[in-house]
């Protein structure tokens, strides 16, 4: 039997998103930064720096993700992300996700609050070899610092 085109195409698009939930599950909903020393391809690019702040000198992207999210769950120890959407096409999967938890820890100089925080935004990941291999985002850090201000 002959398998189409977009069969192959579809299988392809479903797998590739099925990486980057495993991403979400284990690394940021199971809080095992570790992980992404597995996921992350070895030629992974992060062509996006959180506030403009790149990797620090001899800081790789694992690193550099582990840090920055590291500093997130100080902040948020019992966060979660939930996948709002995923659409995929060819090796590309953009995510649409929100992360919630409650502010505990200081981050950015501001003391914990206490206040529950909902933050969403989008990633954009290639997929190679069933691992992430680029990396683009859009996160809206003044509405998350907005929300960490004392009421």
């Amino acid at each position: 039997m002959l398998t189409r085109i977009s069969e192959v195409t579809a299988m392809s698009t479903e797998e590739n998103k099925r990486v980057v939930r495993t991403f979400v599950e284990v690394c940021q909903n199971g809080h095992d930064l570790a992980f992404a020393e597995e996921i992350f391809h070895p030629d992974f690019i992060n062509h996006y720096a959180p506030e403009g702040r790149p990797a620090s000198p001899g800081e790789g992207p694992v690193e550099h993700f582990q840090r920055f999210y590291g500093m997130l769950l100080e902040a948020f120890p019992d966060a979660t992300m939930q996948i709002d959407e995923q659409i995929a096409e060819r090796d590309l999967v953009a995510t649409r996700k929100t992360l919630r938890g409650t502010h505990r820890g200081e981050l950015w100089g501001l003391p914990p609050s206490g206040n529950r925080v909902e933050w969403e935004f989008i990633d954009i990941f290639r997929v190679k070899d069933g691992k992430l291999v680029e990396h683009w985002t859009h996160m809206d850090f003044e509405e998350l610092r907005s929300q960490l201000r004392p009421a």
